[in-house]
């Protein structure tokens, strides 16, 4: 049995392109807005620890936090259009799931 690599458990995931399309745009999204940020804004000051900057504690944060919302959007949005009456059954269709 092969073992997938992260592209292809994204692609066997069950979501529909909606939902991709969301979560990739909120990976883009969150990624320009973290890059964006002043290092004077992530940085956090700790009592025992003193200075730590976010942006080299955590540097995909902003990519993995935008990805999850956008996801959470996408799936919110095709559940509720999987859900239709009547015509339901054949949007969940048209969008892959």
């Amino acid at each position: 049995m092969k073992e997938l690599t992260a592209f292809e458990l994204e692609c066997v995931s069950g979501a529909g392109w909606l939902q991709d399309g969301l979560a990739s745009l909120g990976s883009k999204l969150g990624a320009a807005a973290w890059a964006a940020m002043s290092s004077e804004q992530l940085n956090v000051d700790l009592p025992l620890l003193g200075s730590i900057n976010l942006a080299t504690l955590a540097p995909e944060l902003g990519e993995n936090l935008g990805k999850s919302m956008g996801s959470s959007i996408g799936g919110k949005i095709e559940s509720a259009l999987a859900n239709l009456p009547v015509i339901g059954g054949l949007v969940n269709k048209w969008l892959g799931n």
